[in-house]
C-alpha cells in the first residue's frame, strides 16, 4: 500500500504533527526503523552448558532424548 501526498497530510493532521509541503515527499520514503543507526549486537556464543541429560533424567518418558507424552487427541 502506497500513500499520496494527500494521505501523508491526513495522517499528519490527525496525529497533530506540523509537516512543511516540502517535506510530504520525504516522509513518505519507507524506512525499517525510525531510527537509521545500526544495532549493537552481542557476539554469539554459547554461555550455558548442555543440561538436557539432567532434565530428562527426571521426566517419566524419553526416548532418543525426546519427551514422550500421552496421546490426547485419537
Amino acid at each position: 500500500m502506497s500513500l499520496t501526498p494527500d494521505d501523508v497530510r491526513r495522517l499528519a493532521r490527525l496525529a497533530r504533527i506540523a509537516i512543511e509541503p516540502a517535506d510530504e515527499t520525504a516522509v513518505l520514503e519507507p524506512m525499517a526503523h525510525a531510527v537509521d543507526t545500526p544495532q549493537r549486537l552481542r557476539p554469539d556464543e554459547v554461555r550455558e552448558t548442555d543440561q538436557r541429560a539432567p532434565y530428562q533424567s527426571v521426566a517419566p518418558a524419553v526416548e532418543e532424548g525426546l519427551y514422550l507424552v500421552p496421546k490426547v487427541i485419537e
